[in-house]
């Protein structure tokens, strides 16, 4: 035993997998000075003062030319796909062993369920090969032959953590290392260089990561046993350290760990596994009698709307980190409130499960569920003893809107009646309606007065009702005369544009659409299960089905080709995808690096974002055309159909 009642650790059945990866195949671009000379110093401490023997170090490297000298004194192998498979699934799990380290320093992805990617040395633009982290350690996490061995796994990444969706010319692929049933028994640790979305800076000046650099200060001044078992407290510290260095501008990433329970098994937010700042007794937990009546309070309740809201005002007003998933864990209202009441929070006063249920009565349209919800946060926080609840914030206002319908007329070419309301605080007041068919001209030019009237109430987007014929016309790219003294505009640059298609929700398809509706609000627009990818490769007659086959996806991103955009709507239509984004004719390739990458951008997939988002990404860039005609600079169509948002559907013929 150490002097602190910790069981001590046996250096001899310590083993680790180091990597470090500056020369890669793919390309001379992605060389990374100093990966290697990394990886070295962590394998210098395992075998130094941490007292690992040599050969249970696994040393993997791909040095440059100018550190191939510095580090040519250690035996390693190259990192190839190969190699660290053999290492890390065969080689390792039949040693005798009782604590793993994974050290790996070089580039890093993250795919839309924000699991690392780490492409090998030996990655190609057609195949890049690489390893998931996540999935890795879920293997490590499973029993199999090593059971009972290997208790505590440690992962430490210092490797950007960007979006995989911007490297458009890459090919990551799917890697499944087979399921294994998890061991309850196994702990895990991850330490992150950064946060998801951002870069881990290289520090040229000293051929090293910044991240690594201030970690092995901080283990070089701990023994084995102090690092292992302090780990919590050298993340921390890590962590002060970046912010200390953001303030001064010296650095932009901030390191992130991931932990489920210590490891003797306590929970997260329990005993030495909070932040000191708050050390001693934590948030009181729901007590016998809160479970029961909150039990009778959401009985036989789906998720409703704007649950992944009061997930996040729980965690705000508390003081307590947003878990590094994103989305509500599984399992409907109680899996929610049992893992709110496992975290606790910063507040010792202030249990999560209080502001959560408050923020869901504030928003629920049933005001005796509303009352009977904030009755039982009353009374539950009066006897556990909590602070009062603050007042959850008000919902951001819809923004007012024009609804132009379309609806074809059958005995004339090419001619519609036209209907249009203004929506505006919740109320849909016709102002204008055709009293004849109008070509696709006059419609324009009806359009045009009427976002000219008085009437038109400030409204701020443009939503069109059209039949399926409709989708595929350029409605954002429509240029009225509604600027300066006549001048024509762009619709798409100055309003959010949005086509709807409400008359092809018939059927099962409309039983869809509403259900995946409801999905959306409760889930937000975040969680990665939201959006689906869309390419010509995974158009086919059984996509319809497959998208309708769960809640999620609600959003489809098509970058598909001409040819495939008809049977790719068809697919969402028939699966009542209610969102839908893709683009124009003649613009499959998009210049902007692909059309998730840009979509998503640095910080992940926020679906309630996209209409004010593709109106700035439509605005053209500066700079006349050589026919003098300003167009929009990324051509996409949106589709956003939501069913609690159509008027009447008299019919004007």
């Amino acid at each position: 035993m150490t002097t602190d009642g910790h069981e001590q650790i046996d250096p001899h059945r310590v083993f680790a997998l180091v990597v470090g990866i500056e020369s890669y195949g793919i390309s001379h671009r992605w060389d990374l000075p100093g990966a290697a000379r990394d990886a070295v110093r962590f394998a210098d401490w395992l075998t130094g003062p941490a007292g690992v023997p040599d050969h249970q170090v696994n040393l993997l490297l791909s040095p440059l030319d100018r550190t191939r000298r510095e580090v040519s004194r250690h035996i390693y192998l190259p990192p190839t796909q190969d190699n660290v498979e053999r290492i890390l699934f065969k080689e390792l799990p039949a040693c005798d062993g009782d604590l793993l380290w994974i050290y790996w320093a070089g580039h890093g992805y993250l795919d839309q369920t924000h699991q690392m990617l780490l492409p090998y040395a030996d990655a190609t633009r057609d195949w890049t090969a690489h390893l998931n982290l996540e999935a890795a350690m879920r293997w490590w996490k499973g029993a199999g032959s090593a059971d009972g061995r290997f208790r505590r796994q440690i992962a430490i990444g210092d490797a950007c953590r960007v979006d995989a969706r911007g490297a458009s010319k890459l090919a990551f692929g799917e890697m499944d290392y087979g399921a294994r049933p998890a061991d309850p028994g196994r702990r895990q640790f991850t330490l992150y260089a950064s946060h998801a979305g951002e870069v881990a800076q290289n520090l040229a000046d000293r051929g090293a990561g910044q991240f690594t650099d201030t970690l092995m200060r901080r283990l070089n001044e701990n023994t084995l046993d102090q690092s292992v078992h302090g780990l919590v407290g050298i993340a921390r510290s890590l962590q002060a350290d970046f912010q200390l260095l953001r303030t001064k501008g010296l650095a932009w990433q901030f390191p992130q760990f991931v932990i489920d329970r210590d490891w003797s098994g306590s929970t997260i937010f329990g005993d030495r596994w909070t932040d000191p700042e708050f050390a001693g007794p934590g948030a009181p937990r729901l007590d016998q009698i809160g479970w029961k009546e909150l039990g009778a309070l959401l009985h036989g309740r789906d998720t409703p709307a704007h649950t992944y809201d009061g997930y996040r005002w729980a965690f705000d007003i508390t003081g307590c980190v947003l878990p590094a998933h994103r989305g509500l864990p599984p399992g409907g209202l109680m899996a929610i409130i049992h893992d709110l009441d496992a975290r606790q929070g910063r507040q010792r006063n202030m249990p999560l499960t209080l502001p959560f249920i408050r923020y869901l009565a504030a928003c629920s349209p049933e005001l005796p569920w509303a009352e009977a919800a904030d009755a039982w946060v009353d009374d539950t926080r009066e006897r556990l003893g909590s602070s009062p609840i603050p007042a959850p914030p008000q919902p951001d206002p819809e923004p007012a809107g024009l609804h132009v319908r379309l609806t074809e007329d059958t005995e004339s070419d090419g001619a519609h009646w036209v209907r249009i309301w203004l929506y505006r605080e919740g109320v849909f007041e016709a102002v204008c309606e055709s009293d004849r068919p109008l070509a696709m001209s006059e419609v324009q030019d009806r359009l045009a007065r009427q976002l000219l009237a008085d009437q038109s109430g400030g409204a701020t987007r443009i939503e069109f009702h059209v039949p399926y014929g409709l989708l595929e016309e350029e409605f954002e790219c429509w240029r009225l005369s509604i600027g300066r003294r006549g001048k024509e505009i762009e619709l798409g640059c100055h309003y959010e544009v949005l086509v709807r298609c409400p008359g092809e929700r018939d059927g099962v398809a409309g039983e869809h659409w509403r259900r995946k509706w409801q999905w959306f609000k409760a889930h937000g627009g975040t969680d990665p299960k939201a959006v689906r990818e869309l390419r010509d490769g995974d158009v086919g007659d059984a996509l319809g089905v497959f998208l309708q086959a769960t809640e999620p996806p609600v959003c489809v991103l098509a970058e598909v080709s001409q040819q495939r955009l008809l049977d790719t709507l068809d697919a969402v239509l028939d699966a009542g995808v209610p969102i839908a984004v893709w683009p124009r004719r003649g613009h499959a390739v998009l210049d902007r690096g692909g059309l998730v990458a840009t979509l998503a951008g640095a910080n992940g997939m926020d679906v309630g974002r996209l209409p004010a988002l593709l109106r700035t990404l439509r605005i053209p860039l500066p700079g006349a055309p050589a026919d003098g005609v300003q167009r929009s600079s990324f051509p996409l169509a949106l589709m956003w159909d939501d069913p609690e948002r159509v008027p009447e559907r008299r019919p004007l013929s």
